[in-house]
């Protein structure tokens, strides 16, 4: 069965699941307060974007702890040094592996669902062409000045010069306007 909803057609299939799975399932949609079937689509949805390829393209899970101490080890110079080299000589091909097409709206697209995965509170609010971000990462203000640099590198390749970050130990916040990016 085949029906349409506000974001493209659905159908309707069905799985065979080992039951604790089910039920961890069940637990897991109960505590977030939505259907079995909204988490069973968040769970797609994640693969498809991130997970069917991530690793494949050079991604990897580490633990937080792992990444705040090496950060400390890290000049603030370093650490900006590591984020062009990262935006500029990883991030394209990154990019394209997960949404087979490198342009503004694929790489925000890749960096909120980087963001979702990495299970940061944040925000997203599109006025117009202008989408500002305030991800809430508490990993510190050496993560947080490695992120905004490699942002900042990553916009540069779409003729993005200025892009305003603001960054404390716990949060970085950024609007970009995608109006006059070709």
């Amino acid at each position: 069965m085949v029906m349409g909803n506000l974001h493209g057609k659905t159908e309707t299939i069905a799985f065979r699941l080992d039951i604790s799975i089910i039920e961890r399932l069940r637990n897991e949609a109960k505590q977030k307060e939505i259907s079995l079937n909204a988490l069973a689509g968040q769970v797609f949805k994640q693969h498809v974007d991130w997970h069917s390829n991530a690793a494949k393209a050079g991604f990897l899970t580490v633990r937080r702890g792992l990444i705040v101490k090496l950060l400390e080890l890290a000049t603030d110079r370093e650490l900006v040094e590591i984020a062009e080299y990262i935006a500029k000589k990883e991030t394209k091909n990154f990019v394209l592996m997960l949404r087979n097409e490198y342009n503004i709206t694929s790489v925000l697209d890749v960096v909120e669902t980087w963001i979702r995965i990495a299970g940061y509170p944040y925000r997203h609010e599109v006025k117009y062409s202008k989408h500002s971000y305030t991800i809430q990462h508490d990993m510190g203000k050496k993560w947080s000045l490695y992120i905004s640099n490699q942002y900042q590198f990553m916009f540069e390749d779409f003729g993005l010069k200025k892009v305003d970050f603001e960054i404390t130990d716990s949060v970085i916040s950024f609007t970009v306007d995608t109006e006059h990016i070709v």
